[in-house]
């Protein structure tokens, strides 16, 4: 099976004819649930096993070809696709450092995320305090939480070519983070080249185009 041919959030492995699925967790979340249904995915398929990736999400590996779509079905919702993944951290929810709520924030930014066609994959961290667990400042978009607002980023990258984002905003209220993140994107999904992730459009345009867009 051709790459290009694969659903969405199917990857072909290094081993000819075997697969992995990446089942979308919003926020690195699971609950009972989504575990009982992963666990009896990957038992009655014989699975090797499952992996936790970086980005806080589960990868089920080993997937015989002419298994694919069984699985996939098995899962149902939790095998739904995530368009643009948010990595978040607990944030104040649980952690004693955080100074802003990167759960609820982050939610809320996936679902803006969602309205967008952009050019190419974006990944985005958000992270409740200067610690930054969510790796905000290499992710396409990063929101980072300190006691007076959020610091907006945008432009990183921690692939092969290792790019930290540029600050767009700082101190600023919820909407008004989503708002900078808007004329962002916006931006970036007019001007940006098929598959030029938000890091290489950056570099191509200038961080000053991209500051020039925001109102």
């Amino acid at each position: 099976m051709k790459s290009d041919a694969l659903p969405e959030g199917v990857q072909a492995q290094r081993q000819e004819g075997l697969y992995s699925v990446t089942p979308r967790l919003a926020l690195g979340r699971i609950n009972p649930e989504q575990l009982n249904i992963i666990n009896a995915v990957v038992q009655e398929f014989r699975l090797p096993g499952v992996r936790v990736t970086a980005g806080q999400r589960l990868k089920l590996q080993g997937i015989p070809g002419d298994r694919l779509d069984e699985v996939i079905r098995h899962l149902g919702p939790v095998g739904e696709f995530c368009k643009y993944y948010v990595q978040a951290c607990p944030g104040v929810t649980s952690c004693r450092l955080a100074m802003q709520d990167s759960m609820d924030t982050g939610a809320r930014l996936e679902e803006f995320l969602n309205t967008f066609t952009l050019p190419a994959k974006v990944k985005a961290g958000v992270s409740g305090c200067s610690m930054c667990c969510s790796e905000s400042f290499v992710r396409d978009i990063g929101l980072v939480g300190k006691k007076q607002g959020w610091t907006v980023i945008f432009g990183g990258n921690a692939g092969k070519r290792v790019r930290v984002g540029d600050v767009l905003a700082e101190d600023v209220s919820n909407d008004e983070a989503l708002r900078v993140i808007g004329q962002t994107l916006a931006h970036y999904a007019a001007n940006g080249r098929k598959r030029e992730r938000t890091a290489r459009f950056v570099e191509r345009v200038g961080i000053k185009a991209v500051m020039a867009a925001i109102s």
